[in-house]
């Protein structure tokens, strides 16, 4: 199933692991490189701008392929364009496969490729079937092969994007059920995604999807908060079931939606501390902040500026009886530095505040056989030697 050498991508991860241990200190730089050096590695780009720059210069690439074939056989296809476009997506397949197979991993260019698969053939499937609900299943479908057989990251945020429009496009446009139940069916669907790819990540023989299964992770998360957003059930709502929120009324179940709204990122935060989960205390973060920005969006409590002023007051307050509290703390959560996440400019500024420290003093050597007498054209022909 899968389009590379699976030695070399278990020679990746032994790579990917060897140069944490160096970021942290636990191995030194002679011997990351010896590690590195005896390992048969696929051509990728490390560098996220050289990735990117690589990616961009895919879709050049894809462009002119596809203006080229326009030019030629547009004419000829008028009333049957989508037959080119379906053209195009087998031209990204072949890329993709080309690619894999001399090695391009993580390059950039295999991205712009493999991510052109799903987009053509979505593009095609609009076109002949002019279904919403057949584009999400291929997008769905293309998605979670492109990521099981390229071990694509950014793919399985397009498998899951298109499963989760392919069931709402279900339950909006052709009655699945009723529409009342869907910021709970979004819910479900994302703790389900996210135990799934939780178990998947406890087993071994898919270590390699770890990077996919983590962006899994994260999107389950947000899904099962924003399905069950204030803001964004009362705008669905409005939109979808023709619901006007008058004055002194709320939308079905309220009550419900202002307790998710600010219960679950409670949750995601103290799970995410017992279980030392940061993937999950960021979101949780984020999901809190908006939160708060969901309900001064409705609600007026204070003016702003006094707001702002009392949030960060609040937010000190927590930052210092927090530091306090974890900063001699050497197991768990701790304010102790993460070796793991030390940077060059992190030891760049340590360096510089050192040197600052440190006093130097000139030193002067002394002539201790000085000559006497004598001047500038003399011999030195004074009272004493």
């Amino acid at each position: 199933m899968q389009a590379y050498n699976k030695e070399i991508l278990n020679n990746e991860v032994l790579a990917a692991q060897a140069k944490e241990l160096y970021k942290m200190k636990f191995i030194p730089k002679e011997q990351f490189k010896e590690i590195t050096s005896r390992l048969t590695l696929f051509n990728s780009s490390s560098n996220l701008l050289v990735r990117i720059g690589f990616f961009l210069l895919g879709c050049l690439l894809l462009s002119a392929i596809s203006g080229f074939l326009a030019l030629f056989f547009g004419s000829i296809l008028d009333r049957n364009f989508e037959v080119l476009v379906f053209v195009y997506g087998i031209i990204g397949v072949i890329g993709a496969e080309f690619l894999a197979r001399n090695g391009y991993f993580g390059h950039g260019l295999d991205d712009a490729f493999v991510l052109s698969i799903p987009l053509y053939f979505c593009i095609g499937t609009g076109i002949t079937t002019e279904s919403m609900s057949m584009v999400f299943a291929v997008m769905t479908l293309l998605g979670f092969v492109c990521c099981l057989r390229y071990v694509h990251t950014l793919s399985v945020l397009v498998g899951g994007v298109g499963f989760v429009g392919f069931v709402f496009d279900l339950i909006v446009n052709h009655a699945l059920m009723d529409k009342l139940f869907l910021p709970f069916v979004g819910f479900f669907m994302g703790g389900g995604l996210y135990f799934i790819s939780k178990n998947l990540k406890k087993k071994g023989r898919f270590y390699i999807y770890s990077n996919a299964l983590w962006v899994a992770k994260g999107f389950a998360l947000l899904l099962m908060y924003f399905s069950v957003n204030y803001m964004v059930v009362r705008e669905f709502s409005e939109d979808l079931m023709n619901l006007v929120v008058t004055p002194g009324n709320d939308i079905p179940l309220a009550f419900v939606f202002y307790t998710l709204t600010f219960l679950l990122p409670l949750f995601y935060i103290g799970y995410a501390l017992k279980t030392k989960d940061r993937l999950m205390l960021l979101l949780g973060l984020f999901t809190l902040g908006y939160s708060i920005f969901t309900i001064r969006f409705y609600y007026h409590l204070m003016p702003l500026e006094i707001a702002l002023i009392l949030g960060g007051i609040l937010l000190f307050g927590i930052s210092y009886l927090a530091i306090q509290k974890l900063k001699d703390a050497r197991q768990g959560i701790t304010f102790q530095p993460d070796r793991s996440n030390e940077s060059s400019f992190l030891l760049t500024a340590q360096a510089l505040i050192v040197t600052t420290q440190i006093q130097t003093k000139i030193v002067t050597s002394e002539d201790k056989m000085p000559f006497g007498g004598g001047g500038f054209s003399g011999g030195g022909s004074g009272g004493g030697y």
